[in-house]
């Protein structure tokens, strides 16, 4: 009707927030539930017209006048409607197909519709420009977070904006930059940020064959001629109102050149103008995070055309290790893994030699860390230990994240264990390498001592009266993922023989069990605590080299490893010790074994995923645990079933199923075969009957599926006991 347009303008015109809202929820309601009609009939001359009124009515609510969250509330509303539209457009299209007859209707519609999203890509982009300095400052909080998510709404919108303009977006926005970019000033430049914002949020969608005007946008001239002085322009930092418009400008700027990262891909010759557009951004702190996601994104999707600049990263690498806390130590290890990927895409050969320097930094950062530690005094609190930990944690996380960027992908190595002629030459080769280069021998060697020295270091002994040492909680976890992040089916550049490695599990294991616990001190009550906090990393740890072992034994690319007879040799000691001395420390949680199980439901549900998957992958493996161990094993078993939690339930029952399946396939495997039936002689009947108890009414329903696969089990393999 006339009149709404009539009433809408007036409250627009005025920024009657109460008047616009009241109509414009009923009306944006109509909108989204007659999407299918609007697009089909907006092309129909006798309801054209009235579409179009409304089509015009949800612009106008989307170009209100202010800034959404801060002084309105209006031009949020349309935004589903603008999606919803489009896909209604795209079901159109579908329904159409390739019919001839309907192509001018499709055509006509198509048109319409087009025209309308070019006025709202003029609204929105408009719309998601930030506001004048003086409107910020004086906007609260809560107002500038509401117009941040406003903009990723807004952001999420152009996407679908883009699927109906296509070219037409992409042209209208470039040229927009291309035009005002070499005008650029802390005076206006609210305008440009708006237009690279919606640049960045149709990155995903653009697809990386655009050739006409991403070339324009990235052209050499625009890179090195205004987005490279743009960001590495500075203005004064006591001038905060300069500093917050340079500084966003900056952050759309780099989200960009992330955003388009799997075009650059097919574009390698811009990369060494655009790797250091993004690099130039590190020494600034505001946008050392948003610097180093696009440097991610960057690599990640370009690590083949990046190789041949694989040396320049490393020194990038070399020099973020080398500012210190100029950059944080998170945006460090980020950096790191990434500069690692890229180097893994060289041959080994020149993968050795590209590290060489970053390994020389990271081993002089550790001696560093390592002294630094010992400096502090003897008997100093866990809070005063911290700044003199922090460089030794800082230097170990690197390690970890350089270790997680240099693996080979789990591709490769699959491949090389079904036989794979050029995935096995490939990690052979890498093997060779690794074991011929003297920087990473050299390296390995300074990890390991460096591994090993931590423990005997009397900075833990906090209390040398009672001859108790507590190891830092962050530093065990730091070591263990080294560990983990190392130890792989292929080869790997910080790979530690097995003896080396089980022998660090078992030393970092005493250090945190090692400890008095019967004599009630406060002391040992700490130490009760570090102990269930810190056994699941042990599990998973053990769980790793378990997984290795079983699917990657000694063989061409890991000559290295010992035999299957050894490994589960070293293997079965340390988890009997782990076993062992769980057992001990969950029996003295508790008066009663299920109710120590039931408070410590975690480490229970660890071991028993840990106990199932040497069932099914290294059923060996379990013959050469000492018996005690095996004994332990089944007795929290038992407690474990008659507990109705189900972290302890269900991994018990997932084990046992496992245990019990493999009594009927052990082969030729006559120590395997033995201990299962020593075992159920003497646990089956309990498994049986607490089993039943679970099923008849003890526990709850919804852990009645583990128990009655459990049953099942037990009767089919063994019918005889359970007819008794």
């Amino acid at each position: 009707r006339p009149w709404i347009s009539s009433v809408l303008k007036a409250a627009i015109d005025s920024s009657d927030d109460q008047l616009a809202m009241r109509w414009a929820l009923p009306l944006v309601s109509f909108g989204e539930t007659y999407t299918d009609f609007l697009v089909k009939k907006t092309a129909d001359q006798r309801v054209s017209e009235q579409i179009g009124v409304l089509m015009q009515i949800l612009l106008a609510m989307s170009r209100f006048p202010g800034y959404n969250g801060i002084d309105e509330n209006i031009s949020d509303q349309p935004l589903n409607f603008w999606y919803l539209l489009q896909e209604a457009l795209v079901d159109f299209e579908c329904e159409a197909g390739d019919d001839p007859e309907a192509a001018p209707m499709v055509a006509a519609t198509k048109a319409a519709i087009k025209g309308i999203y070019l006025e709202v890509l003029r609204a929105l982009v408009s719309k998601c420009a930030y506001p004048p300095t003086e409107t910020w400052a004086d906007a609260d909080k809560d107002e500038r977070e509401k117009f941040t998510s406003y903009r990723r709404d807004v952001g999420d919108a152009l996407l679908n904006v883009y699927y109906v303009l296509r070219d037409d977006m992409l042209s209208l926005l470039v040229d927009e930059v291309a035009s005002n970019i070499g005008a650029f000033s802390l005076a206006n430049w609210q305008t440009i940020e708006s237009v690279l914002f919606a640049l960045k949020s149709i990155g995903e969608a653009v697809p990386e064959s655009e050739a006409v005007h991403l070339q324009r946008l990235f052209s050499a001239e625009l890179l090195s001629g205004h987005f490279m002085p743009v960001l590495q322009t500075t203005v004064d930092p006591s001038d905060r109102v300069s500093q917050w418009g340079l500084t966003s400008t900056k952050m759309s700027m780099l989200s960009l050149i992330g955003a388009y990262s799997e075009w650059w891909k097919g574009h390698p010759e811009l990369l060494l103008l655009v790797v250091p557009c993004v690099t130039s951004s590190l020494n600034q702190p505001a946008l050392v995070q948003t610097a180093v996601a696009a440097f991610r994104r960057i690599c990640d999707s370009c690590r083949d055309q990046l190789t041949g600049a694989s040396d320049s990263m490393v020194h990038l690498a070399c020099q973020v290790l080398s500012a210190g806390a100029a950059v944080p130590a998170r945006e460090q290890q980020r950096i790191f893994e990434s500069v690692a990927e890229v180097v893994m895409a060289q041959t080994p050969d020149k993968q050795a030699a590209a590290l060489a320097p970053l390994l020389s930094s990271l081993a002089g950062a550790l001696g560093k860390g390592v002294q630094f530690l010992e400096t502090a005094p003897l008997g100093i609190s866990p809070a005063d230990l911290e700044p003199y930990l922090e460089p030794l944690l800082d230097a170990l996380r690197l390690v970890d994240s350089l270790a997680r960027g240099l693996q080979f992908s789990d591709d490769i190595e699959e491949r090389a264990q079904l036989g794979d002629q050029e995935a096995t030459m490939s990690l052979t080769s890498a093997a060779q390498c690794y074991a011929s280069s003297s920087e990473m021998n050299e390296f390995r060697e300074l990890l390991l001592e460096v591994m090993s020295r931590l423990f005997s270091l009397p900075v833990w002994n906090r209390d040398p009266a009672s001859n108790m040492a507590q190891i830092d909680d962050a530093l065990l976890e730091c070591l263990l993922d080294i560990v983990n992040s190392s130890t792989r089916r292929g080869p790997h550049v910080m790979d530690l023989r097995l003896d080396n490695v089980i022998g660090f599990i078992a030393s970092a294991w005493s250090a945190v069990i090692a400890c008095p616990v019967s004599n009630g001190s406060a002391d040992a009550v700490a130490y009760g605590a570090r102990w269930s906090d810190q056994c699941p990393a042990f599990i998973q740890s053990i769980s790793q080299l378990v997984t290795v072992l079983a699917t990657a034994p000694s063989g061409c690319w890991q000559p290295n490893r010992p035999s299957i007879e050894s490994s589960d040799r070293m293997l079965g000691s340390v988890l009997t010790r782990f076993i062992d001395d769980i057992y001990m420390g969950i029996s003295r949680e508790a008066p009663l074994l299920a109710t120590a199980i039931e408070q410590q439901p975690v480490i229970t549900e660890y071991i028993f995923d840990l106990g199932t998957r040497v069932l099914q992958s290294r059923p060996a493996l379990f013959a050469c645990l000492e018996r005690s161990a095996v004994g332990h094993l089944c007795e929290i078993s038992v407690q474990a079933l008659s507990v109705p939690n189900r972290l302890a339930l269900r991994p018990t029952a997932y084990f046992l199923t496992a245990l019990i399946r493999l009594s009927s396939s052990v082969g030729g495997r006559t120590d395997v075969s033995d201990l299962l039936a020593v075992l159920w002689a003497e646990f089956g009947p309990i498994w049986l009957r607490t089993t039943l108890a679970g099923i008849g009414g003890a526990h709850p329903r919804s852990l009645l599926p583990n128990l009655a696969e459990l049953l099942f089990s037990m009767v089919k393999h063994h019918p005889a006991s359970a007819k008794t």
